[in-house]
């Protein structure tokens, strides 16, 4: 039950990241030379975010598979 609160948070998180104001720009000279993230900017956000979701997602599997079964 609890990876399926930890995954609803992750996704609700990914969300916020995804819809934020110009403020969480990847770094301060972007964020300076446009009032709003382009669509460029936006993809590369989302892609940094998948190598933690790989990490946890296997690490929840590795959990499940090695949990003794009774």
């Amino acid at each position: 039950m609890t990876a399926r609160r930890f995954l609803a948070a992750v996704v609700g998180a990914t969300g916020a990241l995804l819809t934020a104001t110009p403020s969480w720009a990847l770094c301060p000279n972007c964020l300076g030379q446009s009032p709003t993230l382009s669509p460029a900017l936006r993809i590369v956000g989302l892609f940094l975010l998948v190598p933690p979701a790989i990490f946890f997602a296997v690490a929840i599997a590795i959990q499940r598979f090695s949990r003794p079964r009774s």
